[in-house]
């Protein structure tokens, strides 16, 4: 794996992301998905990686799931440092910036 692999660019139902996941995976992009919640899971790539994975994505017919932009991907990214932020925190885990909830920007 060469690059932090946090760049969100699909969520979809556990079936959606590994067929995702293969696609990637034959373009040549590492993928890793996080275990759906609910119902739906989010695939991530490295950042280098994610406009050429959403490309991939978006020729691919038939998919359940959603794509992630670039914008929406930003969203969970600290903006002092870049690390990648979960769902719900206030500070950086990586350099302690005050983030307040990402989501509720």
């Amino acid at each position: 794996m060469a690059d932090d692999l946090s760049e969100r660019v699909y969520s979809g139902p556990a079936s959606q992301l590994r067929r995702v996941e293969a696609l990637l995976r034959d373009a040549g992009i590492a993928s890793r998905h996080t275990r759906p919640r609910r119902r739906e899971g989010v695939l991530c790539v490295a950042l280098a990686d994610g406009a050429r994975a959403r490309g991939c994505i978006e020729r691919c017919p038939k998919l359940s799931g959603t794509l992630v932009s670039a914008e929406e991907a930003a969203w969970f990214r600290c903006y002092a440092c870049g690390a990648t932020l979960s769902e719900g925190v206030e500070r950086c885990a990586s350099c302690g910036a005050d983030v307040g909830d990402p989501h509720g920007r």
